[in-house]
């Protein structure tokens, strides 16, 4: 277990408030704020009393923080929940589901 104060070595304070101010991603706020607030010597268990999100959250953020550049501390782009099926394909299917089960071969009547 790491020591108060020893995940995020090397990061500069001031570099964080001055990407906290800059920042709108809700995302990359919070974890900018739980970092900033570890930085003042409070612990993950403090910053979530605080806050409100739990002290393993805050554990995961000031990973984060530590890990990737202060400009990108949002989450990646989700993919696309775009329909896979062609409009053709959809019109098959719902066809096939509204069919009555003895056009597919079963013998019950539903």
């Amino acid at each position: 277990m790491t020591g108060q104060g020893d995940k995020l070595v090397g990061v500069n304070p001031e570099q964080l408030r001055q990407q906290l101010r800059r920042e709108t991603n809700p995302k990359a706020i919070k974890r900018l704020t739980a970092a900033l607030l570890y930085t003042e010597d409070m612990s993950p268990y403090e910053i979530e009393r605080v806050l409100g999100f739990p002290a393993q959250t805050v554990y995961d953020w000031l990973d984060v923080v530590a890990e990737r550049d202060l400009a990108a501390l949002g989450d990646a782009p989700r993919g696309s929940n775009a329909a896979k099926l062609t409009p053709d394909q959809w019109e098959l299917l719902t066809a096939v589901l509204n069919a009555p089960p003895s056009e597919a071969g079963y013998d019950a009547p539903a």
